[in-house]
Protein backbone atom coordinates (compact mmCIF):
# COMPACT_ATOMS: atom_id res chain seq x y z
CA UNK A 1 0.00 0.00 0.00
CA UNK A 2 2.98 2.44 0.80
CA UNK A 3 3.89 2.12 -2.87
CA UNK A 4 0.52 3.98 -3.96
CA UNK A 5 1.46 7.89 -5.73
CA UNK A 6 -0.83 10.16 -6.54
CA UNK A 7 0.43 13.18 -8.59
CA UNK A 8 -1.72 15.92 -7.56
CA UNK A 9 -1.90 18.82 -10.08
CA UNK A 10 -3.68 22.32 -9.45
CA UNK A 11 -4.05 24.61 -12.15
CA UNK A 12 -0.99 22.46 -14.26
CA UNK A 13 1.24 22.62 -11.43
CA UNK A 14 2.42 19.45 -9.67
CA UNK A 15 1.90 20.33 -5.64
CA UNK A 16 2.30 17.59 -4.25
CA UNK A 17 1.53 13.48 -4.06
CA UNK A 18 -1.79 11.60 -2.15
CA UNK A 19 -0.09 8.42 -0.82
CA UNK A 20 -0.08 6.18 2.24
CA UNK A 21 1.39 6.91 5.40
CA UNK A 22 3.02 4.51 7.76
CA UNK A 23 -0.16 4.39 9.57
CA UNK A 24 -2.09 3.33 6.31
CA UNK A 25 -4.23 6.65 6.11
CA UNK A 26 -4.08 9.08 3.25
CA UNK A 27 -1.61 12.11 3.28
CA UNK A 28 -0.22 14.69 1.18
CA UNK A 29 3.37 15.03 0.15
CA UNK A 30 3.86 18.53 -0.62
CA UNK A 31 6.21 18.76 -3.81
CA UNK A 32 9.06 21.56 -2.15
CA UNK A 33 9.60 22.67 -5.28
CA UNK A 34 6.11 24.12 -6.13
CA UNK A 35 5.48 25.15 -2.28
CA UNK A 36 6.78 28.73 -2.59
CA UNK A 37 5.83 30.20 -5.79
CA UNK A 38 4.70 34.00 -5.85
CA UNK A 39 0.88 34.55 -5.91
CA UNK A 40 0.54 30.43 -6.16
CA UNK A 41 -3.09 29.36 -6.01
CA UNK A 42 -4.71 28.42 -2.78
CA UNK A 43 -5.25 24.46 -2.65
CA UNK A 44 -7.52 24.94 1.09
CA UNK A 45 -8.14 27.08 3.72
CA UNK A 46 -7.58 24.17 6.04
CA UNK A 47 -4.83 21.96 3.93
CA UNK A 48 -2.58 24.28 4.27
CA UNK A 49 0.72 24.49 2.22
CA UNK A 50 3.56 22.41 4.06
CA UNK A 51 1.27 21.09 5.96
CA UNK A 52 1.64 17.27 6.00
CA UNK A 53 -1.34 15.63 8.08
CA UNK A 54 -4.42 12.84 7.57
CA UNK A 55 -6.95 14.56 9.32
CA UNK A 56 -6.53 17.45 6.89
CA UNK A 57 -5.88 15.30 4.15
CA UNK A 58 -8.78 13.54 4.44
CA UNK A 59 -11.13 15.99 5.28
CA UNK A 60 -9.70 17.85 1.94
CA UNK A 61 -9.99 14.78 -0.14
CA UNK A 62 -12.73 13.17 1.11
CA UNK A 63 -14.77 15.66 0.59
CA UNK A 64 -14.38 15.65 -3.14
CA UNK A 65 -16.20 12.79 -3.30
CA UNK A 66 -20.02 11.68 -3.06
CA UNK A 67 -21.41 10.92 0.41
CA UNK A 68 -23.70 8.21 1.70
CA UNK A 69 -24.84 5.27 -0.49
CA UNK A 70 -23.60 7.29 -3.67
CA UNK A 71 -20.04 6.62 -1.69
CA UNK A 72 -21.06 3.02 -2.14
CA UNK A 73 -21.90 3.36 -5.51
CA UNK A 74 -18.71 4.46 -6.66
CA UNK A 75 -16.40 2.01 -4.81
CA UNK A 76 -18.24 -0.28 -6.67
CA UNK A 77 -18.27 1.21 -9.88
CA UNK A 78 -14.47 1.29 -9.45
CA UNK A 79 -13.92 -1.83 -7.62
CA UNK A 80 -12.79 -0.52 -4.64
CA UNK A 81 -13.78 0.10 -0.82
CA UNK A 82 -15.72 2.82 0.46
CA UNK A 83 -12.81 3.83 3.11
CA UNK A 84 -9.84 3.53 0.38
CA UNK A 85 -9.59 7.39 -0.60
CA UNK A 86 -5.96 6.77 -2.24
CA UNK A 87 -7.99 4.32 -4.42
CA UNK A 88 -10.88 5.33 -5.71
CA UNK A 89 -9.16 9.06 -6.48
CA UNK A 90 -6.98 6.96 -8.79
CA UNK A 91 -9.32 6.50 -10.49
CA UNK A 92 -11.89 8.91 -10.42
CA UNK A 93 -9.32 12.14 -10.02
CA UNK A 94 -9.12 13.25 -13.89
CA UNK A 95 -11.81 15.19 -13.75
CA UNK A 96 -12.96 17.03 -10.21
CA UNK A 97 -14.79 19.70 -8.79
CA UNK A 98 -12.37 22.47 -9.08
CA UNK A 99 -9.36 22.61 -10.64
CA UNK A 100 -7.46 19.54 -8.88
CA UNK A 101 -6.35 16.86 -11.27
CA UNK A 102 -5.36 13.61 -9.36
CA UNK A 103 -3.23 10.52 -10.64
CA UNK A 104 -1.67 9.81 -13.65
CA UNK A 105 -2.54 11.32 -16.96
CA UNK A 106 -4.97 9.39 -18.82
CA UNK A 107 -4.64 7.15 -21.77
CA UNK A 108 -5.50 9.19 -24.94
CA UNK A 109 -8.52 8.16 -25.36
CA UNK A 110 -10.57 11.40 -27.45
CA UNK A 111 -13.73 12.97 -26.35
CA UNK A 112 -16.89 10.91 -27.52
CA UNK A 113 -19.96 12.98 -28.73
CA UNK A 114 -22.89 10.72 -27.09
CA UNK A 115 -25.98 9.80 -29.14
CA UNK A 116 -29.67 10.20 -27.87
CA UNK A 117 -29.66 6.41 -26.62
CA UNK A 118 -26.64 6.37 -25.15
CA UNK A 119 -27.01 9.77 -22.53
CA UNK A 120 -30.45 7.62 -22.00
CA UNK A 121 -28.23 4.92 -20.66
CA UNK A 122 -26.07 7.22 -19.13
CA UNK A 123 -28.87 9.11 -17.27
CA UNK A 124 -30.55 5.81 -16.40
CA UNK A 125 -27.73 4.69 -14.69
CA UNK A 126 -26.68 7.40 -12.85
CA UNK A 127 -24.41 7.84 -10.60
CA UNK A 128 -22.15 4.97 -12.55
CA UNK A 129 -18.77 6.87 -13.13
CA UNK A 130 -17.03 7.87 -16.22
CA UNK A 131 -13.51 9.21 -16.08
CA UNK A 132 -13.52 13.07 -17.17
CA UNK A 133 -17.31 12.82 -18.10
CA UNK A 134 -20.22 11.54 -16.45
CA UNK A 135 -20.89 9.67 -12.76
CA UNK A 136 -20.97 10.91 -9.36
CA UNK A 137 -17.23 11.48 -8.59
CA UNK A 138 -19.08 15.43 -7.54
CA UNK A 139 -19.92 15.12 -3.61
CA UNK A 140 -23.41 15.19 -2.02
CA UNK A 141 -26.39 12.64 -1.80
CA UNK A 142 -28.12 13.32 -4.62
CA UNK A 143 -27.74 11.02 -7.72
CA UNK A 144 -25.77 13.32 -10.19
CA UNK A 145 -23.19 12.79 -13.57
CA UNK A 146 -21.18 15.39 -15.08
CA UNK A 147 -21.01 15.66 -18.73
CA UNK A 148 -19.23 17.82 -21.45
CA UNK A 149 -21.63 20.37 -23.76
CA UNK A 150 -20.19 21.01 -26.63
CA UNK A 151 -22.54 23.02 -29.94
CA UNK A 152 -25.52 21.74 -28.09
CA UNK A 153 -24.10 17.83 -28.42
CA UNK A 154 -23.63 15.89 -25.44
CA UNK A 155 -19.82 14.62 -24.65
CA UNK A 156 -17.92 12.48 -22.68
CA UNK A 157 -14.31 13.67 -22.29
CA UNK A 158 -12.77 10.55 -20.77
CA UNK A 159 -10.38 12.08 -18.89
CA UNK A 160 -9.18 14.50 -21.76
CA UNK A 161 -11.91 17.12 -22.09
CA UNK A 162 -12.93 18.77 -18.67
CA UNK A 163 -17.10 18.81 -18.02
CA UNK A 164 -19.28 21.81 -17.84
CA UNK A 165 -22.58 20.79 -16.85
CA UNK A 166 -24.11 18.71 -13.91
CA UNK A 167 -26.69 16.62 -14.92
CA UNK A 168 -29.35 15.48 -11.72
CA UNK A 169 -31.99 12.77 -13.45
CA UNK A 170 -35.16 11.94 -11.15
CA UNK A 171 -38.65 9.90 -12.04
CA UNK A 172 -41.12 12.09 -13.37
CA UNK A 173 -43.36 11.42 -10.08
CA UNK A 174 -40.32 14.10 -8.86
CA UNK A 175 -40.52 16.45 -11.37
CA UNK A 176 -41.89 19.12 -9.39
CA UNK A 177 -38.59 18.69 -7.28
CA UNK A 178 -36.86 19.66 -9.61
CA UNK A 179 -38.52 22.45 -10.97
CA UNK A 180 -38.38 23.96 -7.80
CA UNK A 181 -34.57 24.00 -7.67
CA UNK A 182 -34.55 25.49 -11.15
CA UNK A 183 -36.99 27.89 -10.02
CA UNK A 184 -34.94 28.82 -7.55
CA UNK A 185 -31.45 29.12 -9.31
CA UNK A 186 -33.42 31.31 -11.96
CA UNK A 187 -34.49 33.20 -8.90
CA UNK A 188 -31.08 33.96 -7.23
CA UNK A 189 -29.70 34.42 -10.77
CA UNK A 190 -32.01 37.53 -11.06
CA UNK A 191 -31.07 38.99 -8.10
CA UNK A 192 -27.27 38.39 -9.06
CA UNK A 193 -26.40 36.16 -6.89
CA UNK A 194 -25.46 33.60 -9.43
CA UNK A 195 -23.32 33.33 -12.55
CA UNK A 196 -24.60 30.23 -13.97
CA UNK A 197 -27.33 28.51 -15.95
CA UNK A 198 -29.75 25.69 -14.79
CA UNK A 199 -32.88 24.38 -16.61
CA UNK A 200 -34.78 21.45 -16.67
CA UNK A 201 -34.76 18.87 -19.80
CA UNK A 202 -36.88 15.55 -20.20
CA UNK A 203 -34.97 13.22 -21.87
CA UNK A 204 -36.73 10.26 -22.45
CA UNK A 205 -38.44 9.06 -18.96
CA UNK A 206 -36.22 10.95 -17.07
CA UNK A 207 -37.17 14.91 -15.77
CA UNK A 208 -33.11 16.16 -15.81
CA UNK A 209 -31.90 19.24 -13.79
CA UNK A 210 -29.32 20.66 -16.44
CA UNK A 211 -26.52 23.03 -13.94
CA UNK A 212 -23.92 24.76 -15.44
CA UNK A 213 -20.58 24.48 -13.55
CA UNK A 214 -19.74 27.62 -12.26
CA UNK A 215 -16.03 26.09 -11.58
CA UNK A 216 -15.21 25.72 -15.62
CA UNK A 217 -14.92 28.42 -18.50
CA UNK A 218 -14.80 28.70 -21.80
CA UNK A 219 -12.42 30.94 -23.47
CA UNK A 220 -12.37 32.37 -26.69
CA UNK A 221 -10.38 29.75 -28.63
CA UNK A 222 -13.35 26.83 -27.54
CA UNK A 223 -10.73 25.66 -24.54
CA UNK A 224 -12.62 24.59 -21.31
CA UNK A 225 -10.50 26.09 -18.38
CA UNK A 226 -10.77 24.47 -14.76
CA UNK A 227 -11.29 27.42 -11.88
CA UNK A 228 -10.26 25.62 -8.40
CA UNK A 229 -12.94 25.64 -5.92
CA UNK A 230 -13.25 24.30 -2.35
CA UNK A 231 -16.41 24.27 0.00
CA UNK A 232 -16.93 24.84 3.51
CA UNK A 233 -16.59 21.29 4.85
CA UNK A 234 -13.23 21.16 3.20
CA UNK A 235 -12.41 25.03 4.24
CA UNK A 236 -13.30 24.23 7.95
CA UNK A 237 -11.43 20.71 7.83
CA UNK A 238 -14.86 18.67 8.44
CA UNK A 239 -15.10 15.23 8.44
CA UNK A 240 -16.42 14.26 5.47
CA UNK A 241 -19.16 11.57 4.21
CA UNK A 242 -21.70 11.85 7.11
CA UNK A 243 -23.49 14.74 9.10
CA UNK A 244 -20.43 16.79 10.07
CA UNK A 245 -21.57 19.25 7.74
CA UNK A 246 -24.32 20.35 9.76
CA UNK A 247 -24.03 22.58 12.78
CA UNK A 248 -26.99 20.66 14.98
CA UNK A 249 -23.63 17.47 14.66
CA UNK A 250 -20.43 20.00 14.22
CA UNK A 251 -21.11 23.07 15.90
CA UNK A 252 -18.05 24.34 14.20
CA UNK A 253 -20.51 24.38 10.55
CA UNK A 254 -21.76 27.77 11.29
CA UNK A 255 -22.51 30.75 9.40
CA UNK A 256 -20.34 32.63 11.58
CA UNK A 257 -17.33 30.26 10.89
CA UNK A 258 -18.09 30.79 7.51
CA UNK A 259 -17.69 34.47 7.18
CA UNK A 260 -14.58 34.37 9.38
CA UNK A 261 -12.70 32.60 6.28
CA UNK A 262 -14.28 35.69 3.63
CA UNK A 263 -12.29 39.20 2.90
CA UNK A 264 -8.98 37.98 4.39
CA UNK A 265 -7.53 39.87 1.71
CA UNK A 266 -9.32 43.13 2.82
CA UNK A 267 -8.10 46.60 3.46
CA UNK A 268 -9.53 49.82 4.17
CA UNK A 269 -8.54 51.08 0.71
CA UNK A 270 -10.54 47.82 -0.78
CA UNK A 271 -12.76 46.86 1.60
CA UNK A 272 -14.11 43.04 0.97
CA UNK A 273 -17.43 42.39 -0.39
CA UNK A 274 -17.98 38.37 0.51
CA UNK A 275 -19.35 38.38 3.82
CA UNK A 276 -21.97 40.93 2.54
CA UNK A 277 -22.39 38.57 -0.19
CA UNK A 278 -22.96 35.77 2.36
CA UNK A 279 -25.45 37.84 3.94
CA UNK A 280 -27.79 37.91 0.66
CA UNK A 281 -26.90 34.19 0.75
CA UNK A 282 -28.72 33.57 3.85
CA UNK A 283 -31.52 36.01 2.98
CA UNK A 284 -32.44 34.37 0.44
CA UNK A 285 -32.29 30.45 1.62
CA UNK A 286 -34.41 31.97 4.47
CA UNK A 287 -36.85 33.48 2.15
CA UNK A 288 -37.10 30.24 -0.35
CA UNK A 289 -37.34 28.12 3.02
CA UNK A 290 -34.14 26.01 1.99
CA UNK A 291 -33.50 24.18 5.14
CA UNK A 292 -30.50 22.16 3.35
CA UNK A 293 -27.81 25.17 3.74
CA UNK A 294 -25.10 23.35 5.15
CA UNK A 295 -21.63 23.63 4.81
CA UNK A 296 -20.86 21.78 1.78
CA UNK A 297 -23.18 23.98 0.00
CA UNK A 298 -21.38 27.20 0.58
CA UNK A 299 -17.85 27.30 -1.33
CA UNK A 300 -14.90 29.12 -2.04
CA UNK A 301 -13.13 30.18 -5.23
CA UNK A 302 -9.15 30.35 -5.25
CA UNK A 303 -7.97 31.87 -8.60
CA UNK A 304 -4.90 31.08 -10.54
CA UNK A 305 -3.17 34.28 -9.43
CA UNK A 306 -3.40 33.33 -5.18
CA UNK A 307 -6.58 35.48 -4.90
CA UNK A 308 -9.56 33.58 -3.13
CA UNK A 309 -13.40 34.66 -3.19
CA UNK A 310 -16.87 33.43 -2.28
CA UNK A 311 -18.30 31.20 -5.53
CA UNK A 312 -21.75 32.02 -6.51
CA UNK A 313 -25.15 30.75 -4.73
CA UNK A 314 -25.73 26.74 -5.23
CA UNK A 315 -28.06 23.90 -4.29
CA UNK A 316 -30.78 26.03 -3.60
CA UNK A 317 -34.62 23.86 -2.85
CA UNK A 318 -37.40 24.91 -1.08
CA UNK A 319 -37.33 22.09 0.96
CA UNK A 320 -39.75 24.32 3.56
CA UNK A 321 -42.62 24.28 1.49
CA UNK A 322 -43.22 20.43 1.51
CA UNK A 323 -45.70 19.18 2.92
CA UNK A 324 -43.81 16.67 5.68
CA UNK A 325 -40.47 18.98 5.74
CA UNK A 326 -38.98 19.63 9.25
CA UNK A 327 -38.41 23.60 9.33
CA UNK A 328 -35.21 23.10 11.13
CA UNK A 329 -31.90 24.44 9.58
CA UNK A 330 -28.97 22.89 8.99
CA UNK A 331 -27.31 26.42 10.39
CA UNK A 332 -28.30 28.51 12.94
CA UNK A 333 -29.59 32.35 12.49
CA UNK A 334 -28.64 34.23 15.24
CA UNK A 335 -29.09 31.42 17.54
CA UNK A 336 -32.38 30.17 15.61
CA UNK A 337 -33.01 26.79 14.29
CA UNK A 338 -36.73 27.16 13.04
CA UNK A 339 -36.58 28.76 9.56
CA UNK A 340 -40.43 30.01 10.04
CA UNK A 341 -39.60 31.85 13.05
CA UNK A 342 -36.42 33.89 11.41
CA UNK A 343 -36.81 37.92 11.38
CA UNK A 344 -35.33 40.10 9.02
CA UNK A 345 -33.61 41.45 12.70
CA UNK A 346 -32.04 37.98 13.16
CA UNK A 347 -30.63 38.13 9.85
CA UNK A 348 -29.23 41.31 10.40
CA UNK A 349 -27.91 40.30 14.07
CA UNK A 350 -26.45 37.50 12.57
CA UNK A 351 -24.20 39.72 9.81
CA UNK A 352 -23.30 42.11 12.51
CA UNK A 353 -21.17 39.03 14.70
CA UNK A 354 -19.33 38.84 11.70
CA UNK A 355 -18.15 42.15 11.52
CA UNK A 356 -20.69 44.01 9.55
CA UNK A 357 -22.46 47.47 10.47
CA UNK A 358 -26.28 47.07 12.36
CA UNK A 359 -27.84 49.67 9.57
CA UNK A 360 -25.48 48.36 6.74
CA UNK A 361 -27.03 44.72 7.12
CA UNK A 362 -30.51 45.83 7.54
CA UNK A 363 -29.87 47.57 4.39
CA UNK A 364 -28.48 44.50 2.49
CA UNK A 365 -31.16 42.16 3.64
CA UNK A 366 -34.01 44.61 2.69
CA UNK A 367 -32.69 45.13 -0.67
CA UNK A 368 -32.04 41.77 -1.03
CA UNK A 369 -36.00 40.66 -0.23
CA UNK A 370 -37.10 43.37 -2.35
CA UNK A 371 -35.07 41.98 -5.32
CA UNK A 372 -36.15 38.71 -4.46
CA UNK A 373 -40.02 39.98 -4.41
CA UNK A 374 -39.49 41.39 -7.80
CA UNK A 375 -37.78 38.31 -9.14
CA UNK A 376 -40.82 36.21 -8.02
CA UNK A 377 -42.87 38.08 -10.20
CA UNK A 378 -40.95 38.12 -13.25
CA UNK A 379 -39.09 34.75 -13.28
CA UNK A 380 -41.59 32.14 -15.57
CA UNK A 381 -42.32 28.57 -13.07
CA UNK A 382 -42.85 25.68 -14.86
CA UNK A 383 -47.05 24.35 -14.15
CA UNK A 384 -45.46 21.99 -11.76
CA UNK A 385 -45.01 24.58 -9.16
CA UNK A 386 -46.54 27.78 -10.80
CA UNK A 387 -48.93 27.20 -8.11
CA UNK A 388 -47.05 27.20 -4.83
CA UNK A 389 -43.09 27.56 -4.82
CA UNK A 390 -43.54 31.86 -6.42
CA UNK A 391 -46.17 32.61 -3.76
CA UNK A 392 -44.47 30.60 -0.79
CA UNK A 393 -41.06 32.42 -1.51
CA UNK A 394 -43.03 35.89 -2.23
CA UNK A 395 -45.19 35.45 0.89
CA UNK A 396 -41.99 34.36 2.99
CA UNK A 397 -40.05 37.72 1.51
CA UNK A 398 -42.82 40.17 2.08
CA UNK A 399 -43.23 38.71 6.18
CA UNK A 400 -39.34 39.22 6.38
CA UNK A 401 -39.55 42.97 4.45
CA UNK A 402 -42.50 43.65 7.04
CA UNK A 403 -40.14 42.99 9.90
CA UNK A 404 -42.79 39.47 10.86
CA UNK A 405 -41.25 36.50 10.99
CA UNK A 406 -40.86 34.35 8.09
CA UNK A 407 -43.86 31.36 7.84
CA UNK A 408 -46.91 32.36 6.45
CA UNK A 409 -49.97 33.35 8.06
CA UNK A 410 -52.40 30.09 7.40
CA UNK A 411 -53.22 27.13 9.59
CA UNK A 412 -53.58 25.16 6.57
CA UNK A 413 -50.09 23.70 5.19
CA UNK A 414 -49.50 25.82 1.92
CA UNK A 415 -48.96 22.77 -0.53
CA UNK A 416 -53.02 22.16 0.52
CA UNK A 417 -54.09 25.40 -0.57
CA UNK A 418 -55.60 25.69 -4.25
CA UNK A 419 -52.62 28.48 -4.77
CA UNK A 420 -50.09 30.88 -3.07
CA UNK A 421 -50.30 34.45 -4.20
CA UNK A 422 -50.93 35.90 -7.54
CA UNK A 423 -50.93 33.88 -11.15
CA UNK A 424 -47.63 34.57 -13.18
CA UNK A 425 -45.81 34.25 -15.95
CA UNK A 426 -45.03 30.14 -16.91
CA UNK A 427 -43.64 27.34 -18.71
CA UNK A 428 -45.38 24.49 -19.73
CA UNK A 429 -42.14 22.60 -20.71
CA UNK A 430 -38.65 23.62 -20.70
CA UNK A 431 -37.27 25.50 -17.95
CA UNK A 432 -36.76 28.74 -16.26
CA UNK A 433 -33.48 29.46 -17.82
CA UNK A 434 -32.20 31.62 -15.91
CA UNK A 435 -31.68 34.91 -17.07
CA UNK A 436 -32.97 38.38 -16.79
CA UNK A 437 -36.65 39.14 -17.86
CA UNK A 438 -38.41 41.76 -18.05
CA UNK A 439 -41.20 42.72 -14.96
CA UNK A 440 -44.49 42.37 -14.90
CA UNK A 441 -47.05 44.53 -13.19
CA UNK A 442 -47.06 43.85 -9.52
CA UNK A 443 -50.55 44.35 -7.08
CA UNK A 444 -50.10 46.79 -4.30
CA UNK A 445 -51.47 44.28 -2.03
CA UNK A 446 -49.26 41.77 0.10
CA UNK A 447 -49.32 37.81 -0.80
CA UNK A 448 -53.18 36.56 -1.06
CA UNK A 449 -53.69 32.99 0.33
CA UNK A 450 -56.62 31.23 -0.95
Amino acid sequence: MADRELPVHLYGHHIGTLTDAADGRPILRWNPAGKWRLNSPVLSRHLRVGVEDSDATESFFGNLLPEGVHLDDLARETKTSSKDLVGMLAVVGADLAGALRIGEPRDAIDPEPLTAGELRELLRRAPGYLVGGGGSALPGFQRKLTLTRDDGVWIRGNGRVASTHILKPVNPDFRAAVDAEAYCLALARHVGLTTFDARVEDIDDLVVLVVERYDRVRTESGAIDRIHQEDFAQALGLAPGGDEKFQWRQPAANLAAIAEQLDADATVFAPGTDKEQLLRYVTVNVACGNTDAHAKNFSLIHDADGRTRLAPLYDITPLGLRFEASQQMSMTVNGIWHLADVTAVDLAVEATSWGIDEHRARDIVDDTLARLTDATYAVPAHDSIEKHTPGYIRGQAQNLAAGKPARLDTTTPPMLMPRLGTPQPRVSRGRPDGGQYDHRDRPESDITLS
